[in-house]
């Protein structure tokens, strides 16, 4: 496939767009992230499984928005049963869940990373005791803090890769088809190449999203449909739009 750069603007010009297309159907989207919200706070209620299972889920359900979506802008009628649009599709679910695999092995990626860098500094600092080494309390805290930074810094970086990999990696599986690996691999590039634009369209969101906690989190079924609306315009921007310059991407 291939995607365009957009400019740092279009950030927040997806944002209007997502806001234009749940503003066409508001009742029928709030309803549907009711059904979203409340499926994976149900399934948080089981520990360790539940999580498990919302992770794998999460790429199906929101791939079923972004059809919805999609099925909204090209002019047809949005439908609750639009979330369950990558189950109902067979082709699709496996690919789907793939990405949430994938979005799993990141996740215990950054535990392994938490746990070597502390564990590591802890055994350091066993290991010099045992040599007669003296280990005040105040160098084994200062080794701790400074593994926990690199640790940190390396998280971030994971957790980037992570929503890079899923953010245009979903409707490329969902809505063009592809298999999870490639899509991944064409998400990275693209966003890589958009770095810029999708900054912006994530500060914005993020202040959105603190503006969503005020009435009592009920801002959460307008923030969350309007930033898969969003993100289905950048998505079509990216990908759909012939642009120039153009970089290509796997197929």
């Amino acid at each position: 496939m291939i995607a365009m750069r957009a400019d740092a603007g279009r950030g927040w010009g997806w944002i209007v767009e997502g806001w234009r297309l749940f503003a066409k159907s508001p009742v029928i989207w709030v309803m549907i992230m009711l059904i979203y919200m409340s499926i994976i706070v149900t399934l948080s209620f089981f520990p360790y499984v539940g999580r498990l299972v919302n992770a794998l889920l999460i790429p199906v359900l929101v791939g079923g928005m972004l059809y919805g979506a999609a099925t909204q802008a090209n002019g047809g009628k949005l439908q609750v049963l639009h979330l369950f649009r990558g189950f109902q599709d067979q082709d699709r679910t496996g690919p789907l869940l793939l990405l949430g695999a994938i979005g799993i092995g990141g996740y215990l990626l950054m535990g392994l990373v938490i746990l070597l860098f502390m564990g590591g500094t802890l055994a350091t600092g066993m290991m010099m005791d045992s040599t007669g080494m003296a280990v005040t309390p105040q160098t084994l805290v200062s080794l701790l803090a400074g593994a926990g930074l690199v640790a940190l810094l390396v998280v971030l970086i994971l957790v980037f890769l992570v929503a890079a990999a899923w953010f245009y990696g979903v409707p490329l599986v969902m809505l063009a088809g592809q298999n999870a690996w490639p899509a991944v691999q064409d998400s990275l590039v693209a966003g890589w190449s958009n770095i810029l634009p999708l900054l912006v369209f994530g500060l914005i969101s993020l202040i959105l999203m603190l503006l969503a906690l005020i009435p009592l989190g009920l801002g959460f079924l307008i923030w969350g449909p309007v930033m898969i609306c969003a993100t289905y315009a950048s998505y079509r921007e990216v990908f759909e739009r012939p642009a120039t310059p153009s970089i290509k991407l796997s197929k």
